[in-house]
């Protein structure tokens, strides 16, 4: 694997889980940050696969320790802010292309977290059809602490996982959840101390099984969950937020703590 790959792709062991790739986020010197080379790059690799009928699961986990720091904010143009409206518009629609490849794709998908997941780090895992986290793992998405919404279509997945009020208390007041109350609310199916060895357990699971009508019953599932589509107007509210000079100020400060640690 080259170092200067920022996503890898490679086949499990077919004697373990036959028939499933693992796909891994490969910035551990940014903890996996998703800067906009790695959405493009995250959101390619998903409908590269789904195009492959000889592949039946996908995990996805991050190197060195963690799953993804969420949003590169050291980008200077993390949140588009001094593009023109049209080209930010669709520069701020990355990381929700990311997640919907993600969701859309027809194999079965795992998201094996180990250290965190944090803001978009947590939306890239719902996108994914099963989550399993490290005993030591955690959550958070401190977007609103940032003077910005929470988008890239993740709230109406975390309603239909956890509820109304649980979704507020992670997505409003930024709550930090681990393991325990991730699996206790529904955000992940499993707790271990390997998440990629539990994975490729689940995978060979998923492969076991008749692979068409497999599928079908994930379309069907996803058609009956769907509701109203509202992911690209939050878009627009994060570039919103981003007039407001007090988010300006937020994100400048964080950056600045990130500088001097």
């Amino acid at each position: 694997m080259s170092d200067t790959l920022i996503v890898s792709v490679e086949e499990a062991d077919p004697l373990q889980a036959p028939d499933t790739l693992v796909v891994r986020l490969n910035r551990p010197h940014k903890r996996n940050a998703l800067s906009a080379d790695l959405k493009r790059e995250l959101a390619a690799t998903a409908r590269q696969i789904a195009e492959r009928t000889d592949i039946g699961a996908v995990i996805l986990t991050g190197s060195g320790g963690s799953f993804c720091a969420g949003n590169d904010i050291s980008e200077p143009d993390s949140f588009a802010q001094d593009m023109p409206l049209i080209e930010a518009r669709r520069h701020i629609r990355l990381g929700l292309e990311m997640c919907r490849a993600w969701e859309s794709m027809p194999q079965l998908t795992i998201a094996a977290v180990d250290g965190f997941a944090i803001g978009g780090g947590i939306s890239l895992a719902l996108s994914c059809d099963f989550r399993i986290l490290h005993r030591d793992a955690w959550l958070r998405a401190p977007e609103v602490e940032l003077g910005i919404t929470y988008s890239w279509g993740t709230l109406p997945r975390l309603v239909r996982l956890v509820g109304p009020a649980r979704a507020k208390l992670i997505a409003a007041l930024c709550r930090k959840i681990d393991s325990a109350n991730a699996r206790d609310w529904g955000l992940c199916e499993d707790v271990c101390e390997d998440t990629l060895t539990a994975a490729l357990q689940m995978a060979g699971e998923i492969t076991s099984r008749p692979r068409v009508a497999q599928q079908m019953v994930k379309e069907a599932i996803g058609r009956l969950g769907a509701g109203p589509d509202t992911a690209t107007l939050e878009q627009d509210q994060v570039l919103l937020n981003m007039s407001d000079p007090e988010a300006t100020k937020l994100q400048q400060d964080i950056l600045a703590r990130m500088v001097r640690t």
